[in-house]
């Protein structure tokens, strides 16, 4: 059997009815009843078909922080948004948009630039694994063994 196909709904108060597809994907249903008339457009252009994926918690520091701990930090969070009836040069297809950290955002990423920023992440933790982590604990180690000073301490 097949699955029933996805709408949303808007009715206004005059009768007139508009209806679309609706992911099935998308986290939420725009329908909506009792749309006075005028405000159809605006309300077709925040149509917004989305779902959240969440990113990785780090501790972080902050200078902004009133205490001295860290403070838990999301980076990457992503969603995949659609805006069927976008105004200007919103995109109309998915994108995906992804929040680097706190607000910062990289948005309006179609197949290709969310494969070339997969690329890149991957050339980064590569470089993390392969150069930094060795780096830190040649660094670790030689700081654990730097020479003593004059006066019998470490430097």
């Amino acid at each position: 059997m097949a699955d029933r196909k996805r709408e949303w709904t808007i009715s206004t108060t005059s009768g007139v009815t508009v209806s679309g597809y609706l992911p099935r994907w998308a986290q939420e249903d725009p329908s909506e009843v009792d749309v006075p008339p005028e405000e159809l457009a605006a309300r077709l252009a925040d149509i917004t078909h989305h779902v959240d994926f969440p990113g990785q918690m780090l501790d972080s520091y902050s200078p902004g922080n009133p205490t001295s701990h860290d403070a838990p930090l999301e980076i990457l969070r992503s969603s995949i948004d659609c805006n069927p009836y976008a105004t200007g040069s919103d995109p109309r297809c998915p994108v995906v948009n992804i929040r680097i950290a706190g607000e910062f955002w990289l948005t309006d990423l179609g197949p290709k630039e969310v494969a070339g920023l997969v690329a890149k992440l991957r050339t980064l933790a590569d470089r993390l694994d392969r150069d930094i982590i060795p780096t830190l604990d040649n660094a670790r180690s030689d700081w654990t063994n730097r020479p003593m000073t004059s006066t019998g301490g470490r430097s």
